[in-house]
């Protein structure tokens, strides 16, 4: 029979068979196994007796479409074996889909991180776009840092700054950190980095308010009273704004007369108890159900945006945004005597590295008091 040599497959579970009918014709069809029993798939294609060149040349074509539907029937059955194995070892997930799925956590819990994330991941596709979970080492993550210090440039071809290059390198580790503790990956890659090989938080001023400007913000009423709100208790507390946007009501207790906040962090995904004073209190709103939000709060910029308003028209003249409440706490800590160690757990930093910042703004509040003894005497 004059045809083409048939298309060859390998390792493929479907084989292309024939019947002879009775009319002297023959049936292709398929012939294949699923759940440990033959299975037939008949094509409605059929051989005709190759009585001419017409014939052979008919039966050729046909041929070549049965072969084309097993090619495409065996490239379907190739896909669906990649994609269950890959679901049996998630660490073959791609970078930007596990991203995905951590966006869309975050943003189904409310969290703020989710914006971050979306532009962190924009990043990284620019870096390397069909990276896997499996694929991340030590090596990675370092080459990443170089090239977010040199490679990665702005529209205007400049590199970006220090403090955004630092914001994007450690996003990555928070995605990592995510997938290890959901079971991704078996090993952190993260933790093997040393300090040196890790962007560091570059050296910045920060802004904090005296005990007379943060009087003066609460004597200043403003028409978003839940941000006024917000603001004042973390002044009293230290939590970022991305640990007051999830907080619950649940989350707030009061054990022997004390009350206390208990939170996740969302930075490092350290929990930590932090006793409220009673200024604290005087902060937060009438309390509501056990999950609901203690504070409901309109997304970041905005509320950025309306705080810069409220300070101006206490007559507080700093640039100053949510997080001033976190420093402002920081300082209020170690200016009243609280220790370094204790003030790092209380505004749950792993180590007081970042709580001696506060302790270099109370040492020159100090000396500035010398300078005003001196200029008086």
């Amino acid at each position: 029979m004059g045809r083409k040599k048939q298309t060859k497959v390998d390792k493929t579970p479907f084989k292309l068979r024939r019947r002879r009918l009775a009319d002297g014709r023959e049936s292709l069809f398929i012939d294949y196994t699923a759940a440990g029993k033959h299975e037939y798939a008949f094509l409605s294609l059929y051989l005709v007796p190759e009585t001419s060149v017409k014939a052979k040349r008919e039966n050729a074509r046909t041929l070549r479409q049965a072969e084309e539907i097993v090619l495409a029937k065996t490239e379907a059955w190739v896909n669906g074996k990649a994609q269950a194995e890959a679901a049996k070892d998630k660490s073959k997930t791609l970078l930007v889909d596990f991203m995905d799925l951590l966006i869309a956590e975050y943003k189904g819990q409310s969290c703020s991180g989710y914006a971050n994330l979306r532009t962190a991941k924009s990043v990284l596709l620019s870096f390397r776009p069909n990276c896997r979970l499996c694929d991340i080492d030590k090596r990675f993550c370092a080459d990443y840092a170089d090239w977010l210090k040199g490679g990665y440039l702005t529209k205007d071809g400049k590199p970006i700054a220090k403090a955004t290059a630092f914001s994007y390198f450690w996003q990555l580790g928070i995605v990592l950190t995510n997938a290890w503790q959901k079971g991704y990956i078996k090993r952190n890659p993260w933790k093997l980095l040393g300090n040196h090989e890790k962007i560091q938080r570059p050296e910045s001023r920060r802004e904090y308010l005296t005990l007379e400007e943060v009087q003066k913000l609460e004597h200043t009423p403003y028409k978003r009273a839940a941000i006024r709100q917000a603001f004042l208790f973390a002044c009293y507390c230290g939590l970022r704004i991305s640990d007051i946007m999830d907080l619950r009501w649940c989350n707030i207790s009061v054990n022997g007369g004390q009350w206390y906040v208990s939170v996740v962090i969302h930075k490092n995904s350290k929990p930590i108890s932090v006793p409220l004073p009673a200024k604290a209190l005087l902060w937060l709103p009438e309390r509501g159900e056990s999950k609901a939000p203690v504070f409901a709060l309109p997304a970041q910029p905005t509320v950025r945006r309306h705080i810069k308003i409220w300070a101006g028209q206490a007559g507080i003249g700093k640039d100053i945004c949510f997080h001033t409440s976190r420093h402002t706490y920081g300082t209020m800590l170690i200016t009243a005597g609280v220790d370094l160690y204790t003030a790092s757990k209380m505004m749950g930093h792993a180590d007081v590295r970042p709580t001696q910042e506060y302790a270099k703004i109370a040492d020159k509040k100090k000396e500035e008091a010398i300078s005003l003894i001196d200029n008086v005497f």
